[in-house]
C-alpha cells in the first residue's frame, strides 16, 4: 500500500538524519521495491535520490552515481525540482570522490539557471562553492560566495543560516583570526534564540556549534574552554540522538582526545594518570561500540582512527606490544589511499618503530622513574609536563 511506502520513506529519512546512514539504506531500499510495485513514478523518485544520499554516505560511490545519473537520464523530470537536487548531490559525491573541476562546473550551471525550479538550491550551491574555495586556501572569494548564501537562505532557513555562518567562522579560524570566528560562533547562538525555534533538529545545530567553538579553542591552547563546549555537544547528542549513536560515539572520542592533551599538561603525576585511564578506558568502550555496529564497512573510517589514536597513546605509555597489535589490526582495514588518516597512520608507525628500539623506554621516561622515586621519597612533587607523540 501506499501509505506503508510513505512511512518506510519517512522513516528512512529519520534514520539518515540521525546518523544511522546503514539502517537508512536498508529501509530506503524496501520503500524502493514499494514505490516501484505500486507505480508512483513521482514518490519512486524521491525515495531513489535518498537512496542515492545515504549510499553516498555508506561509502558506496558507484551505485549512488549509478542512481544519480538514472535520475538526470528520466525525461520526466527534467528541469524539474528534483532534477536540481539529484544534480546537486551529484556534485557532493564528485567531490567527495575527488573530482572537483567538475563538481564546480555543475554548481555553476546550477547558480547560473534562471529556473525557478533552482531557487532552493542556490544557497546551498553558494555555500558548497563558498567551502571548495576555502579549501583552495581562496579566503576573499569563500567568504564572497558565503555572503551570497546568506542573502539566498534569508532568514527564515535556520539551517542554511547556522551552516553558513559555521563556515565563515572556520575561514575565519584559518587566517589566525580566532577571536572573530567565537564572535560570529556566538551569533549563531544568539541567532537560533532570537528565531525563537526549538526541537530537536534545533539542538543539533546547536551541538555543531558548540563542537565548533571547541575546535577554536583548542587551537587558542584554552583547553579548558574547549572541553566545556565539548561536554555541551556531547551531552546534547546523547540526549537527542542515544549513546550508541554513531554521531555520538564521535564526539566522546573528540572528548577524550581533548581530555588526554589536558592530562598532559596536568603537574601532579597521579592526576595526570587518572585522566588518562578514564580516557584510555573510554576510547576503548567507544572502540567495541562502533564495532558492534552493523555493516562494519560503514564504520571502517571510524574505527581506523580510534586505533590509531589508541595506538599512539600506547606509544606515549610506552607499550609497544599493544601499540603493535593495534598497528596490525588497522593494516587490514581498507582505507583510501589518499585519506588523511594514512599519514598519521604512517607516522604512528615510525614512532612505534622508535619505540620498539629501545625496548619499549621512550627517550622522555630515561630519567622519569628517578624523578618519581624523588617525588614519593618527598610525600609528593610535581610531573615535569610532556608533550605527546599522540599529535
Amino acid at each position: 500500500p501506499l501509505d506503508a511506502v510513505a512511512i518506510q520513506h519517512s522513516a528512512a529519512k529519520l534514520f539518515f538524519e540521525d546518523g544511522k546512514v546503514d539502517k537508512a539504506v536498508e529501509t530506503f531500499r524496501r520503500a524502493l521495491h514499494g514505490a516501484e510495485t505500486s507505480g508512483n513514478p513521482q514518490l519512486k523518485s524521491k525515495i531513489t535520490l535518498n537512496l542515492a544520499n545515504a549510499l553516498t554516505g555508506q561509502e558506496e560511490p558507484h551505485e549512488a552515481m549509478e542512481l544519480y545519473d538514472e535520475l538526470l537520464d528520466t525525461k520526466s523530470l527534467k528541469k524539474t525540482k528534483i532534477s536540481f537536487m539529484t544534480r546537486f548531490n551529484k556534485c557532493l559525491l564528485l567531490i567527495k570522490m575527488g573530482e572537483f573541476d567538475e563538481a564546480k562546473e555543475v554548481l555553476h550551471r546550477i547558480r547560473e539557471n534562471p529556473s525557478s525550479m533552482a531557487n532552493d538550491m542556490r544557497a546551498s550551491v553558494f555555500f558548497t562553492l563558498g567551502n571548495l574555495a576555502l579549501s583552495d586556501g581562496n579566503i576573499d572569494e569563500a567568504m564572497e560566495y558565503f555572503n551570497h548564501a546568506l542573502d539566498e537562505a534569508g532568514d527564515g532557513d535556520v539551517s542554511a543560516l547556522v551552516y553558513t555562518k559555521k563556515s565563515i567562522a572556520m575561514a575565519q579560524l584559518d587566517v589566525g583570526e580566532s577571536d572573530k570566528a567565537i564572535s560570529t560562533l556566538e551569533d549563531v547562538l544568539e541567532d537560533i534564540s532570537y528565531l525563537g525555534v526549538d526541537g530537536k533538529s534545533v539542538n543539533l545545530l546547536k551541538a555543531e556549534i558548540w563542537n565548533c567553538l571547541a575546535r577554536v579553542y583548542k587551537k587558542k591552547e584554552d583547553l579548558h574552554e574547549a572541553i566545556i563546549f565539548a561536554r555541551l555537544a556531547l551531552q546534547t547528542y546523547k540526549t537527542d540522538l542515544g549513546e550508541t549513536n554513531p554521531i555520538t560515539l564521535r564526539n566522546v572520542t573528540n572528548l577524550q582526545l581533548l581530555l588526554l592533551e589536558e592530562a598532559e599538561e596536568l603537574e601532579d603525576y597521579d592526576d595526570a594518570k587518572s585522566v588518562t585511564d578514564a580516557a584510555k578506558y573510554e576510547l576503548e568502550d567507544t572502540l567495541n561500540a562502533f564495532e558492534s555496529l552493523d555493516y562494519p564497512r560503514t564504520y571502517r573510517l571510524d574505527v581506523a582512527t580510534l586505533k590509531t589514536n589508541m595506538g599512539f597513546l600506547a606509544v606515549w605509555e610506552g607499550k609497544p606490544k599493544k601499540a603493535r597489535k593495534l598497528a596490525r589490526q588497522i593494516e587490514e582495514i581498507e582505507l583510501p589511499l589518499e585519506h588523511a588518516l594514512v599519514h598519521r597512520i604512517t607516522v604512528l608507525e615510525e614512532r612505534l618503530e622508535d619505540l620498539e628500539k629501545t625496548g619499549g623506554i621512550r627517550d622522555a621516561d630515561i630519567e622519569e622513574p628517578k624523578k618519581r622515586s624523588n617525588r614519593n621519597s618527598k610525600g609528593g612533587g610535581q610531573r615535569s609536563s610532556r608533550k605527546s607523540k599522540r599529535r
